[in-house]
Order: structure tokens, then sequence, then C-alpha cells
């Protein structure tokens, strides 16, 4: 027979011994006097300097030794970023600055053809040289894709995540060198191959 008695034990009411069970454990009980109980903390284990401080240092460290592909936790989804992408992250980024380089060319072929820069941006870069201007634009172009592609799966507008702003470079840069093509076949009725 079991019995439940006022003191927190379980006594068990066999014929041959009585034997008193503790509800919980004594040393987590506390003070039997109805105080909350104080529990000594282990000891610290680490290291004084935290590992998460450097950015820089954890960027470059990732990129020679990738291994964040994925969150440990679903509470973390928006607060890190990974080292470690899909290689279509590569394709997209590579055919981004490829059709920069490629834009760059066309842009100085046409403008001596007759055109003119329509982005007032690169139309001032143009105004202090040739040099400036590439290396403006390709500079701009690179380091805006180090960025994003550091961000790739971080979510950008409601379900759009920054992949797809890549995605959405990528088509536009393909539309301004097809309309580049149609200026140089149809306008300034030049041969590009």
């Amino acid at each position: 027979m079991v019995q439940k008695s006022g003191s927190g034990r379980i006594e068990t009411g066999d014929s041959a011994a009585t034997e008193s069970i503790p509800l919980v454990n004594p040393a987590l009980a506390g003070p039997p006097d109805g105080r909350e109980p104080v529990f000594d903390s282990p000891a610290e284990r680490r290291r004084e300097v935290n590992r998460r401080k450097s950015a820089l240092r954890a960027f470059v460290y990732g990129n020679f030794r990738p291994r964040r592909r994925v969150n440990r936790r679903a509470a973390d989804e928006h607060h890190f970023l990974f080292d470690w992408h899909e290689p279509r992250i590569l394709y997209l980024s590579l055919c981004i600055l490829l059709l920069s380089c490629t834009d760059a060319l066309f842009t100085l072929n046409l403008l001596h053809a007759g055109a003119s820069e329509a982005n007032a941006v690169m139309a001032s870069m143009l105004e202090r040289g040739m040099d400036v201007f590439l290396v403006s634009k390709i500079g701009i172009t690179s380091f805006s894709l180090v960025i994003l592609v550091v961000a790739a799966r971080r979510k950008f507008l409601g379900p759009f995540s920054v992949e797809h702003v890549l995605q959405a470079f990528c088509l536009a840069y393909i539309l301004v060198i097809y309309y580049e093509i149609y200026l140089f076949r149809y306008v300034f009725e030049l041969k590009i191959l």
C-alpha cells in the first residue's frame, strides 16, 4: 500500500517494513522555513574574450573554412549571416559582374558612336575620365555584390529574400545589354560581332 504523507514523502505500507521515499531531491528542496533556495552556480567555463565580437575576423575565417549553413535555433532566423551559400549564389553574382563589365564595354563603344550616358552618376564619372568610369562602375558593382551575397538568405520584403534581389539585378542587366545591342544594330547601324 502506498500513501502520501503530509511531510512530502511517499510511504509504502508493507507489512515487513515501512519505507519513506522523498518526493523531491533534498538538495534542491530548499530550506525548511519556506525561503527560496540558494544555488551555487558552477564555475564559468567561457573564456573572457567573446569570439563573436570580432565580426571581421569571423567573416574572413568563414570565407576560407565555411561551416555555418543553417541556424541552430528557429528564433535566430534573421540574426545570423551565413558563411556557406549554395553554388547558385556564386553563379548569379558572377553573372551580374560579367554583365556589368559587358555593360561598361558597350557603354564606352556607344559613347564613341555618339550616344550619351543616361545614368547621372556614371555620367559624372565619365567627365573625370574613362579609367575613373571603369573603376567606379566595376567597383560599385563588386562591393554591392559582396554585401548582397553575405545577406543572400535574409528576408527583404515579405516573402522575398535578398537572393530575389540578386535575381532582379541579373534580369535588369540582361535587359540593359539587350537594349544596348538594339542601339548598336538599329540606331547606330554598327556590327557588334
